[in-house]
């Protein structure tokens, strides 16, 4: 955590392993309790024994350097029970695997962010999620807002 930031007693879970996975968990969990979660093989292993017990480390365009260390980085879905936020940093193909393996364990208010959603994303949602989807709060950005 950056020697400025202070962590909120507020969970995101974020979604994915790539490059845009990697660059919301270290921004996330500068802040927040911070849980990353990757469905694809063994990518979360993998990305777990990667970084070990060291922090991440985010330099961002405006210079200022930010650390921080995820809570956890898992394959299990149950981690959707603790989530406030969901991230799903993956390509939209992949985002009714998430809602699917989340739905069992989604809790009401939980705020669902997709980055990219395309078109239909809210209704891919609602058929995954079924009753489920009418308690939380669909947000779909258009691109990473990171990308220029």
């Amino acid at each position: 955590m950056a020697d400025e930031e202070k962590q909120n007693p507020f969970t995101v879970l974020v979604c994915g392993g790539g490059n845009a996975a990697q660059v919301a968990t270290a921004m996330f969990a500068a802040r927040y309790r911070t849980i990353a979660i990757s469905l694809f093989a063994d990518e979360a292993q993998r990305w777990k024994t990667a970084l070990g017990a060291d922090s991440y480390e985010l330099t961002c365009d405006t210079g200022k350097v930010v650390k921080s260390i995820p809570d956890d980085i898992t394959n299990d879905p149950s981690v959707a029970a603790k989530a406030d936020a969901i991230v799903l940093a993956v390509p939209s193909f992949a985002h009714g695997e998430y809602f699917a393996a989340f739905e069992p364990y989604i809790k009401p208010d939980t705020v669902v962010a997709c980055m990219p959603a395309r078109s239909g994303g809210d209704i891919l949602l609602a058929a995954k999620l079924g009753k489920k989807a009418e308690d939380v709060i669909f947000v779909g950005f258009e691109t990473l807002p990171w990308a220029c």
